[in-house]
């Protein structure tokens, strides 16, 4: 699938005007279908698609904890969920910073469906302050487009566990978890030392830290989340209310901890 296009541009320096050539992250619309039926349309860079589907339907309780229906990529801008469309009654599944949600309804409405983080798991100021170093380097595809926002896995020892791109932060996130869910059910992924085990990860973004990735965070059970950007007010209180330890602003040996700062020593 193509993630990068290349685009004619007309470049200014100074007072100098020319013609080149840029390369830009691609940016699609991913139908999902129930059955057969149209449920959702994402926009999305395309790859990793069947991952993004998993992640977004644990995110969004769509299917229960423990059911994990067959996705099949029907075309490059397709994929088919063996699952009745009726599942998605009631959920837009697409997040938005406007959404205009108060805290006190997706508090209520995230009880509902998550439980609070209880892992005991921590990790040192300095192996925090080395990820986002690890998680730049880490994105192939910034590195030739500078458009794309990622989502990676660490471990407490700072290694790296997964990465995934795409221009929305939301979706990096789903696709990451999905990845994450695949070795799990040996679906998706598979990895030789197990599957992989949300309670001893930290999630590392790479740009703001706003209330649905912590969201998806708390769905997934990822007891530490950082950030190199600001999180939202909201963020602030899912995390608190869930157990979560959030730092932002994570750059060089400075971070702030917002929530649960027991967790970083």
């Amino acid at each position: 699938m193509t993630r990068i296009r290349d685009v004619s541009v007309e470049r200014i320096s100074a007072d100098v005007r020319s013609s080149d050539k840029d390369r830009v992250v691609v940016e699609a619309p991913l139908q999902l279908r129930a059955r057969g039926t149209p449920v959702a349309t994402i926009m999305r860079t395309p790859g990793h698609d069947l991952e993004l589907v998993r992640g977004l339907l644990h995110a969004e309780s769509v299917v229960p904890r423990d059911e994990a229906p067959a996705i099949e990529q029907v075309d490059e801008d397709a994929v088919n969920i063996d699952i009745d469309a009726s599942a998605f009654a009631g959920r837009g599944l697409l997040s938005s910073a406007a959404c205009g949600v108060c805290g006190r309804v997706a508090i209520a409405d995230l009880e509902l469906r998550a439980r609070e983080v209880r892992a005991d798991t921590t990790i040192d100021h300095r192996v925090l302050a080395s990820l986002p170093d690890k998680l730049r380097a880490a994105q192939e595809v910034f590195a030739d487009t500078g458009g794309l926002h990622a989502a990676a896995l660490f471990n407490t020892r700072g290694e790296l566990v997964a990465l995934r791109e795409d221009v929305g932060r939301h979706n990096a996130v789903d696709k990451l978890v999905g990845w994450a869910l695949g070795t799990r059910a040996g679906t998706l992924a598979s990895r030789d030392d197990g599957p992989v085990e949300p309670a001893q990860c930290v999630l590392m973004l790479s740009g703001r830290a706003g209330y649905e990735l912590v969201q998806k965070a708390i769905m997934f059970g990822v007891p530490i989340v950082a950030s190199v950007s600001a999180p939202s007010s909201l963020a602030v209180e899912l995390a608190e209310r869930f157990n979560i330890a959030l730092a932002g602003f994570v750059r060089g040996t400075k971070a702030n901890l917002y929530s649960h700062a027991w967790r970083i020593l």
